[in-house]
């Protein structure tokens, strides 16, 4: 699943694409306008960031470095603007290019930064025209300065509503993708998403990072015993459990079924281990209530750490899973870190 960052940039990038297209066109056909005019200066600015907008539209669908070229399309975009308005025997007509500031600014630089090119910009477009177009003639000059301003104030403050409420929604989805609808928790998408970021801060700090996999013992009983409806109550009851007594720094996410899994950042093996070896206790001693029946539920758990049982998630999940899986074969509600040292081994609890 993509993060946050990754699908603005995708949506931004697109946004871009289609318009440097358009200033492409644009700049030649008003370049060539502008000669026929003889306003020569800004036909040459126009020609020649047609062309350059040709040059970064064919790099900017592969590029990292995407924020830099947004800023290296946008700065002298608005800039010739600006010029263009304020050249002698230029039209008042220009000023509605400078209304298209907050939104070009907004679609591509978010809620933060194209606020402030807007204000910039558009506090730029509106005192050059004032400078340039005002009449001797106070009424009509009030009219059109109103106007103007209350315009650009409009098209600053209808972007931000947009771009705020778009982040906002984006987040929601993005929120509701990653969400099991049962627990609650975080989903697979939700698991693989955060474990790359994870592993990365991991890698690049040398901090510890360990996955565990938990199993609920015997939960097929409670579902042939009390109906699946009791079943999906369990499961929540441990999901809101062990989501109480991890970390909020730990990522817990229900891998599927009757399994969970957990991403413990920045505690090492030993630590990991006692958590883990913890919570199994005190779910134990904790048993789940429906209806005035007490259902004693246990859980097995396998653990494994990035750097010693490999790097990327599969691998790490491979190996948890043969640890719960060793679990299970002997006796159930234990947990298991290396099936091959005893001292880190726990001793079985199970009832």
């Amino acid at each position: 699943m993509l993060s946050d960052f990754d699908q603005n940039t995708q949506y931004r990038r697109k946004v871009l694409q289609v318009l440097l297209l358009i200033t492409f066109f644009g700049g030649f056909v008003f370049g060539l306008s502008n000669i026929y005019r003889e306003l020569y200066t800004l036909a040459f600015l126009e020609l020649g960031y047609g062309l350059f907008s040709f040059l970064v539209w064919r790099q900017i669908g592969n590029t990292t470095n995407f924020q830099f070229w947004v800023i290296s399309y946008l700065f002298p975009f608005f800039s010739i603007m600006m010029y263009a308005l304020s050249v002698p025997g230029s039209s008042q007509s220009i000023f509605v290019w400078i209304l298209t500031i907050p939104v070009i600014s907004y679609l591509l630089l978010g809620k933060k930064i194209g606020f402030y090119f807007s204000i910039v910009f558009m506090t730029l477009g509106i005192s050059i025209f004032h400078l340039k177009f005002m009449t001797d003639d106070i009424p009509l000059s009030i009219t059109v300065s109103l106007n103007v301003i209350l315009s650009g104030v409009l098209m600053i403050a209808l972007a931000h509503v947009y771009e705020r409420n778009r982040e906002k929604n984006e987040e929601r989805l993005m929120q509701l993708a990653g969400t099991d609808k049962l627990t609650g928790l975080a989903n697979r998408m939700k698991l693989i998403d955060v474990y790359a970021s994870a592993s990365e801060y991991a890698k690049r700090h040398n901090v510890p990072l360990t996955i565990v996999l938990f199993d609920l013992d015997y939960f097929k009983k409670i579902n042939d015993l009390y109906g699946h409806h009791v079943g999906d109550a369990a499961l929540c009851f441990v999901a809101d459990f062990l989501k109480k007594h991890t970390r909020k720094s730990d990522l817990l996410a229900r891998f599927g079924g009757e399994e969970f899994a957990l991403i413990m950042l920045a505690s090492k093996p030993k630590d990991s281990f006692q958590q883990v070896d913890s919570l199994r206790k005190k779910l134990m001693n904790k048993p789940f209530i429906y209806n005035k029946k007490e259902i004693n539920i246990t859980l097995s758990a396998g653990i494994s750490y990035l750097g010693v049982d490999g790097t990327d998630l599969d691998d790490l999940l491979v190996k948890a899973d043969e640890r719960l899986y060793f679990a299970k074969e002997n006796g159930r509600n234990r947990v298991v870190a290396d099936v091959l040292a005893d001292n880190i081994e726990p001793s079985n609890s199970a009832k």
